[in-house]
Formats: C-alpha cells, sequence, structure tokens
C-alpha cells in the first residue's frame, strides 16, 4: 500500500502550523489578552481593516492567533479531503473527519469563551486549553500514520509485550492529567491544580523511567528513540516548571502581578508548548509500540513461547 508523498508532508506542514497557532494562543493567555476584543467572530483580514494607531500589543496577539486558526482550519479541510480520497484505510479517513471535527470545536470554543466570558469566566479557557492537547496529538497522529514505514507494517498482537503497550497508554494518560491540572493552575490560579500539578510531575517521571526500563527489555532502537526525546522532553520541562514557579513565588501574589516581563512570558510560554510536544511524543510511543511490538511477533518466536510453556 501506497499514498501520494503529498498527503504525508501535507500531514507535517498542518502540525507545524498548527504549532504555530498554539504558540500565539499560549502567548495569549500568558499576558491575559484573551478578552483584547470582545468582537467575535471576525475575519480573517480583520487586521487590514482597523486603523494600526488604534490597536494595542494584546490587540494584534489575539487576532494573530484567530488568524492562524483560520490558516490551520484551512489545512485541515485539505487533509481531511486528501486522506478521504486517496487512503485507503477506513480508520484513517474516519480520523481524519475526527481531527477536522476537533478543530472546528476548538474554533468555536475560543469563540464562545469570548462570548460567554462575563457569564462563566475563565472556564471555557481551561477546556479550550485542554481539547488544545488532543486535537494537537490528533493531527500529530495522522502524521505518523501516513509515513511510508507505518504503511509497510502490520497490528498483530504480541502478548509477550502487551504489557509495554498499556504502560505506554497509562503513560499518555497521566500526562495528559497533569496538564489539566495544568491549565487549570494557568488559567484560575487555584491551589488545588497547583498541588495536584506539582505531586503529578512526579507520576510521570516515575512512569517514564518504568517505560524506559520496559522499553530496553525489548532491545528495539527504533521504539526506545522517541522514549529518549520523551526523556529529553521532560527533563527541560522539569526546569522550566522550577523557573517558571521560581518566578511567580518571587513575584509575590497574583493579584499583585501589574504586569509579567518578557522573561517570565518566555518561560511560562516554553513551558506550555513543551508540554504540547511531551503529550503528542508520548502518544506517539504509544503508536508505535502498537506497530513495531505488533510486527515483531514472528512465527519462530511464537513456536518458541509456545515450547516455553509446554516446558
Amino acid at each position: 500500500m501506497s499514498l501520494p508523498r503529498w498527503l504525508h508532508r501535507w500531514a507535517v506542514l498542518t502540525v507545524c502550523a498548527t504549532f504555530v497557532l498554539l504558540f500565539l494562543g499560549a502567548v495569549v493567555t500568558t499576558f491575559r489578552v484573551g478578552m483584547a476584543d470582545q468582537v467575535w467572530p471576525t475575519y480573517p483580514w480583520h487586521l487590514l481593516l482597523i486603523s494600526w494607531d488604534e490597536p494595542s500589543a494584546g490587540f494584534l496577539i489575539e487576532h494573530s492567533h484567530r488568524l492562524a486558526g483560520y490558516i490551520v482550519g484551512c489545512c485541515v479541510i485539505v487533509l481531511a479531503i486528501g486522506l478521504w480520497r486517496c487512503d485507503p484505510r477506513p480508520w484513517v479517513r474516519r480520523l481524519g473527519l475526527i481531527a477536522l471535527l476537533g478543530v472546528i470545536v476548538q474554533g468555536l470554543l475560543g469563540g464562545f469563551r469570548v462570548k460567554l466570558n462575563e457569564l462563566i469566566g475563565t472556564d471555557l479557557a481551561v477546556i479550550h486549553g485542554c481539547f488544545a492537547q488532543v486535537v494537537f496529538a490528533l493531527l500529530v497522529t495522522l502524521a505518523l500514520v501516513t509515513t511510508t514505514r507505518w504503511l509497510t507494517g502490520g497490528s498483530r498482537l504480541d502478548s509477550q509485550t502487551a504489557g509495554l503497550k498499556r504502560w505506554a497508554m497509562f503513560t499518555a494518560g497521566l500526562i495528559y492529567l497533569q496538564i489539566v491540572l495544568g491549565a487549570v493552575m494557568r488559567h484560575t490560579y487555584s491551589v488545588a491544580g497547583q498541588r495536584g500539578h506539582l505531586l503529578i510531575a512526579f507520576g510521570v517521571v516515575a512512569a517514564f523511567v518504568w517505560l524506559l526500563k520496559l522499553a530496553l527489555e525489548e532491545h528495539d532502537r527504533t521504539l526506545l528513540a522517541p522514549i529518549l526525546l520523551l526523556g529529553g522532553f521532560l527533563l527541560v520541562q522539569v526546569f522550566l516548571g522550577v523557573e517558571a514557579w521560581v518566578q511567580r513565588v518571587a513575584a509575590g501574589p497574583v493579584e499583585m502581578q501589574e504586569r509579567i516581563t518578557i522573561g517570565q512570558a518566555a518561560v511560562r510560554t516554553a513551558h506550555v508548548m513543551v508540554g504540547f510536544c511531551i503529550f503528542s511524543t508520548a502518544v506517539a510511543i504509544f503508536l508505535r509500540a502498537h506497530w513495531i511490538l505488533g510486527t515483531k511477533a514472528s512465527p519462530a518466536r511464537a513456536a518458541s513461547g509456545h515450547l516455553e510453556g509446554v516446558v
């Protein structure tokens, strides 16, 4: 089975465009300019219709985020159509439609966050931020399953490696839980969110160490590479998390912080973006574990396992 080369390249381009969108969204939250423009919806070319003497920096950041959202929406539309027309796998075609639906829902959440701010405050902003992680992971998945290496693989279940697959899925779920708590802390400054985010961080590190152990037992470099990449992201994230925490404590209570410095904004935004990389990498590890370890179950290995069971 083969796919047009442009389809995978477009999937990668869509992931890159989405990363830029998420970066702008993180900047919006960092500088607290989500309500810089209370009018929604607006045209993609809205910035061309206003006087440049009027808007503030927050206004420009917010509308840059909206413009990036329109661009990503167009990219995902093309990707979903391309998958539906060119990919023979029904589940991938459906996944493309789910990704498109996810982008639409994410856009609506962003709009409702503006329209309903006076009614429900930042609650929708929390959901908007958490759901963005899911959408990004979906798009990364589409980029992964359209690679040539994935297309030549199988999906047979190997009972000897099922534990690694389950642990990879558990690790991704634990990471997402920490992301949810981080979003609660970032948007609402909840004490419970702060404590939970910090405590789950220890669990994520422990889960990664065990995942690495299981992968080393498999002696598979193809699987080991993304796990080591995940470890690198976690190391950077711990440093950024500690730095963000120190800056927050040094700045005093949140209600007394009138302005966020460029240094604080850089650390907090980087912390969010590395979080996207961590979760999407964890999801990719689970998918690759299922694919790689599933194709490793050769007849010779199965026969060996049967003889050992008889003995």
